[in-house]
């Protein structure tokens, strides 16, 4: 009795779920192309009801020539109910055709949401979620999705809508002469949906199970055709090593889908075969009737053409709606609940005003927040038993320059992270001035800081657009930049100057990492007056000269701001007023250069084996 109850329970569930998942595959669809929407939905209905139309008159015109056979004048009795037969046909193409454009104007607006908010929700997921591989499998699953195919979901119900109405319309005709030639199309078409349906929740399940496995053969092959991969694979000569792991995940893949297409295969092999013995008993019914003098020739052959119409319209019901099912459980296992995963407050901008305009703003002050705070503050990445940082406390005053140091692993970026607030810690708080760094203020204070991150991107776009979105508001800052981050020499060297497209992928200019890295560096120096500053490893692919003009112009602009500097060079470190040292997410050392030397720690450690080099 329990296991009934939590069955029904479970049913009734997914019945809810589905339904909700129905209502807003439909209001998504209307906001698209509502007028749109409503003339396939006419345009559905009228075809619905044609198949009815071409029995009864095909009916009219083959009893028509029977009676007219002999009679000079077989015209004025025939062609009335050909031309009609011929007006319903033509009717059909014509509707079908007009309904495409209809179609195709929704589906191409849908298309366009479905990935904007894809796009939108992954720029507002935590960044640390990105790093575990539940958000990988879900954001594949989800952008695996297309806009055409959520589409189409709303055009395969009208189109099924459109067939039930047929069947209707041609069981009510062939019920008159026998109720089985209405009901057994029917049930046959019932068990090919209800095996089907299995076939596919179950082909669904794999898919979802096998998603790990499709990225690992994705990332694979990515391998294999990477340009940067490519040196080592061919330089290690691997390629027989990747090719043969990425075939033996293919192999597994199929393999196991197989097994649900072999099942497959035979269930519906038996209902096929059942719907054919079930024709052909009908037909033998209807012949049985015309020797009987129950029905005329042209009512026989009416019929006959109206149960090979009514089972395929049940078939095509039925393929319909396997689709549809298949295509909802996509929607509402894989779409659906991406779209509604729990945003950061950090969140992309859809309009409106700017943080750094705002009123509300809590760090737009008169007199700027004279320290940044942290207090008891930890922070461990997703699926980690081991923080990062571990019970950290500091105070940065406003103007400080301050250096991180340590091995690798240590927390280093981590805690700069925590300072822009781009990670969430899991305990403590951060202080700017009086103000709390909260989830609803994180946006605000992102506006005050700037940063060269030690992972930069390279967009391959112009060279004007990799300094520029530094800060959108302020263009006209791009060149002083652009001189500050050292990026100026590399344009003097581009075609284009800064309309020169950057990179291979679009058939620009491909740059080296020292070059990629002035282009970051000069996106970091666009927004003119932050509070904070971070540089992480801002010169490890420069040559020295050109490492020495960077801290120079650091030096110069970073005055009056809070800048937070993260190196293993610790030549650079020595022009900061303190240095933090970091190890197992703990600061274990807090000074000046000469007092970290004096007190033969860690730093001092660091500082010796680099320095006896030079020496």
């Amino acid at each position: 009795m329990q296991n009934i109850k939590e069955t029904l329970k479970t049913w009734g569930s997914a019945v809810k779920d589905s339904i909700v998942a129905y209502i807003r595959t439909f209001a998504i669809t209307w906001q698209n192309g509502a007028l749109a929407l409503l003339g396939v939905l006419l345009l559905t209905l009228l075809l619905g009801v044609v198949p009815a139309g071409q029995f009864f008159v095909t009916e009219r015109l083959v009893n028509a020539i029977t009676a007219a056979i002999g009679d000079a004048n077989w015209w004025q009795q025939v062609v009335p109910w050909l031309i009609g037969l011929i007006g319903l046909q033509i009717l059909s193409i014509l509707v079908d055709h007009l309904r495409e454009p209809l179609r195709l104007h929704v589906g191409a607006n849908i298309e366009t949401w479905m990935n904007e908010n894809i796009v939108r929700k992954s720029n507002t997921i935590e960044l640390t979620e990105f790093q575990t591989p539940e958000f990988q499998n879900a954001l594949a699953r989800a952008r695996a999705m297309s806009g055409i195919e959520l589409d189409e979901i709303v055009w395969w119900i009208f189109d099924s809508l459109q067939q039930l109405i047929s069947a209707v319309a041609l069981g009510i005709v062939l019920w008159r002469y026998h109720p089985l030639l209405a009901l057994l199309p029917m049930v046959t078409g019932l068990a090919s949906w209800w095996s089907g349906s299995r076939f596919a929740a179950s082909a669904y399940n794999l898919d979802v199970e096998q998603t790990p496995q499709r990225r690992e053969r994705d990332a694979l092959e990515g391998i294999l055709t990477d340009r940067g991969a490519g040196k080592e694979v061919r330089l290690y000569q691997a390629q027989d090593l990747w090719i043969t792991r990425w075939r033996n995940l293919w192999t597994a893949l199929i393999e196991e889908q197989q097994v649900i297409e072999r099942r497959k295969f035979f269930a519906h092999l038996a209902i096929d075969i059942a719907r054919g013995l079930l024709y052909a008993c009908s037909l033998i019914l209807l012949l049985l009737e015309v020797f009987r003098g129950g029905l005329t020739v042209g009512t026989y052959i009416a019929a006959a053409a109206a149960l090979v119409q009514l089972d395929g319209i049940w078939n095509e019901v039925v393929s319909h709606f396997q689709w549809i099912g298949n295509e909802m459980r996509r929607l509402s296992g894989d779409l659906y609940p991406f779209l509604d995963r729990r945003s950061d407050t950090i969140k992309a901008k859809i309009g409106g005003e700017h943080p750094s305009k705002s009123h509300t703003n809590p760090f737009q002050t008169p007199e700027e927040p004279p320290y940044l705070r942290i207090e008891n503050v930890s922070f461990l990445y997703p699926n980690t038993q081991v923080p990062v940082l571990n019970h950290i406390n500091v105070t940065l005053k406003k103007g400080e320059r301050v250096a991180l140091v340590g091995p690798n692993g240590a927390g280093k970026t981590t805690l700069a992270r925590v300072l822009l607030g781009l990670y969430r810690p899991q305990t403590g708080t951060i202080h700017v001035g009086e103000v709390s760094l909260t989830d609803e203020n994180r946006q605000a204070w992102l506006t005050h800081c700037s940063a060269v991150f030690q992972d930069f991107t390279s967009y391959h776009l112009t060279a004007r657009e990799n300094i520029i979105f530094g800060d959108l508001e302020h263009p006209e800052r791009m060149e002083e930049a652009s001189i500050a981050g050292g990026a100026a020499s590399v344009v003097e060297g581009l075609t284009a100057g800064y309309e020169t497209t950057l990179g291979p992928t679009f058939g620009g200019r491909d740059l080296s990492g020292g070059e990629w890295q002035r282009f970051a560096t000069a996106r970091s120096f666009m927004r003119e007056t932050p509070w904070l500053v971070v540089l992480d490893e801002p010169t490890a692919a420069l040559d020295p000269l050109a490492e020495q003009a960077i801290y120079e112009r650091f030096i110069e602009r970073s005055a009056g701001r809070t800048s937070v500097l993260i190196s293993h060079r610790l030549s650079s470190v020595r022009t900061c007023d303190r240095i933090l040292v970091i190890d197992n997410g703990t600061i274990i050392e807090d000074g000046d250069h000469e007092t970290l030397l004096a007190k033969d720690g860690l730093y001092a450690q660091f500082f010796k084996a680099q320095a006896q080099w030079y020496l």
